[in-house]
């Protein structure tokens, strides 16, 4: 009993006296709440939704919010990304004049494209309506998801620069929870007074991004002007300020990377809209949510460990860097591994809380729970890659995976249907991860998976890559 104390007592010490592993460890812990009561609510509303307007209009409000997302994508151009590395190498360097302006100038320089992006969605709602979706989506949805846009887009970037600042709770609350929060609370509002309606629905969804938009302004606003993360302003800040064209050059393999990871997320769901119909979308968006549950695990983590690799990475701690991926790996695992298997065993029962027509697709929880499998196992794999310089390997990798996706989703829908999906998500996940952690291990000389009792001996390569950028171009 002693001897476990002591190991428990020596461990301790060591998270104290790293700084980079407490701040990890503390943040992530942070996050780890937030991203659970985010997915709480992300189950809450879709089991509200399911109960009191069916499953088709579920499949209305997943399908929405899937084109909202890739809106966001093509609007921010991989910029959401490139300010999480920028804004934490100046946080690292003090450089808190610096933070603001390329805060206010990427925020100028995506409003253009996205009010782009909105007009379009507007004027072509009713030819996506018909030609695309078969109807199953609404173009007045269309047309009030249109309006939408440019608030979620700025909401990411609000987000990802209180990411890079370390500003965990906000960025989580303003990149999830908070819209969550107050589209869950304003349909329970509703819910007596106003009959369940498609265009209701929506209509508060759009009121809750609008809202919770707003509250991230504010929130920057006074993050901004006092700039308390951690680091002292100088009074002259070396450097001269990134151009647009700089910008642009580190954005784009992000920005590609970020669109493939937006295909793989997505291209299950719009294709079922377009091969099936309303009701089928809405099952399967409660299926590969709770798959997901997971590995929030995993995402919260990288939240806090993006940043990180960007500072480690800029400073040349590469001993650090590869004993931070060896913690955060381990955390990430045993997070992750018991809720994986609970989910799966009582794969059946959890669907049956959403109603009957939810019931029948336990089979495909079971292997998107396979495939999240694979994805924690192999811990922050993609993150490290994007965030120390390797976004080409990265973004080469999302679109081997990406094309794989949408090949196996065209294949095996229209054969397996919902199944199908399942099968080709898990595959395409499975192998982005596998080729990633592959392309790591060489070029950083130790293995970013764990799987526990494997010999340590063998998480070191023999011969070192250092920092070569060989590989996948």
């Amino acid at each position: 009993m002693n001897a476990l104390k002591l190991v428990w007592q020596q461990q301790l010490a060591k998270v104290r006296n790293n700084r980079d592993v407490h701040e990890v460890l503390h943040g992530s812990a942070i996050t780890f709440l937030f991203r659970l009561f985010g997915f709480v609510l992300l189950y809450s509303l879709q089991l509200f939704i399911a109960r009191e307007y069916g499953a088709g209009n579920l499949g209305i409000y997943s399908l929405t919010i899937t084109l909202l997302n890739i809106g966001m994508v093509l609007a921010l151009f991989g910029t959401d990304t490139a300010i999480i590395r920028l804004l934490a190498e100046y946080r690292a360097q003090g450089a808190s004049q610096r933070i603001r302006q390329l805060f206010n100038k990427v925020a100028v320089w995506t409003f253009v494209p996205s009010l782009l992006l909105s007009g379009l969605f507007y004027l072509f709602a009713e030819p996506i309506s018909s030609y695309v979706f078969a109807n199953e989506l609404p173009a007045e949805t269309l047309r009030v998801m249109a309006w939408m846009l440019p608030f979620v887009s700025l909401a990411r970037l609000y987000a990802s620069a209180f990411r890079a600042l370390h500003r965990v709770t906000a960025s989580v609350i303003v990149d999830t929870v908070g819209m969550r929060f107050l589209h869950l609370l304003f349909l329970v509002i509703a819910l007596p007074l106003l009959a369940p309606t498609p265009n209701l629905l929506i209509g508060l969804l759009a009121v809750a991004v609008m809202l919770n938009t707003l509250i991230g302004m504010g929130k920057w606003h006074v993050v901004s002007r006092s700039m308390n993360a951690g680091i002292q302003p100088r009074e002259t800040e070396e450097g001269q300020a990134i151009g647009f064209r700089t910008l642009c050059a580190m954005a784009i393999p992000m920005y590609l990377s970020a669109s493939m990871e937006l295909i793989m997320s997505w291209t299950d769901t719009i294709m079922l809209g377009i091969f099936t119909d309303a009701e089928t979308v809405g099952v399967y968006s409660v299926v590969i949510r709770l798959s997901m549950v997971t590995s929030f695990a995993l995402i919260s983590i990288n939240t806090i460990l993006s940043p990180k690799f960007s500072e480690m990475y800029a400073r040349g701690d590469m001993d650090g860097l590869r004993k931070m991926i060896a913690f955060a790996n381990r955390l990430i695992f045993f997070a992750s591994a018991p809720i994986n298997l609970l989910v799966a065993i009582f794969a059946a029962p959890l669907l049956t809380l959403f109603g009957e027509e939810f019931a029948g697709s336990s089979l495909v929880l079971v292997i998107l729970c396979l495939g999240q499998f694979i994805n924690f196992s192999s811990g922050s794999v993609i993150p490290l890659l994007t965030m120390t310089g390797r976004q080409k390997t990265s973004r080469n990798i999302l679109v081997f995976s990406a094309l794989l996706n949408i090949c196996g989703n065209c294949l095996l829908i229209p054969w397996l249907g919902i199944t199908g999906a399942a099968i080709a998500t898990a595959i395409s996940l499975s192998c982005r991860d596998i080729s990633a952690s592959y392309w790591a291990y060489r070029y950083f000389g130790f293995r970013t998976w764990y799987i526990p009792f494997f010999s340590e001996k063998n998480s070191v390569l023999i011969r070192r890559r250092g920092n070569e950028e060989g590989g996948l171009r």
